[in-house]
């Protein structure tokens, strides 16, 4: 049965759950690399591809649904982040 993530995790266990993704989809990065404000394209030179897989692998280890739009703003592992906590659901 799968439960929906609940918004009780920190920023830095979003962040390496978002890195260990970043490791397992792209598959050539090191894990040492990838820094909160590493910018996905210009650091870790993740090409569109693997940023779309990244994305939806992303929001199906969270549970969230998020907009191409709200993806088209992010740069960083940080902001990556920030997305996933915003779209989690809130505890009750």
């Amino acid at each position: 049965m799968m439960r929906k993530m609940e918004n009780k995790l920190s920023k830095d266990e979003v962040i390496a759950a978002i890195t260990d993704i970043l490791v397992g989809v792209v598959g050539w990065i090191e894990k040492d690399k990838v820094l909160p404000t590493a910018h996905c394209v210009l650091d870790l030179h993740i090409n569109g591809d693997d940023l779309s897989m990244v994305a939806m692998q992303v929001e199906k280890h969270f549970r969230i649904e998020s907009t191409q739009d709200e993806w088209s703003h992010i740069g960083t592992v940080e902001q990556v982040a920030d997305l996933v906590l915003k779209n989690l659901p809130q505890s009750r």
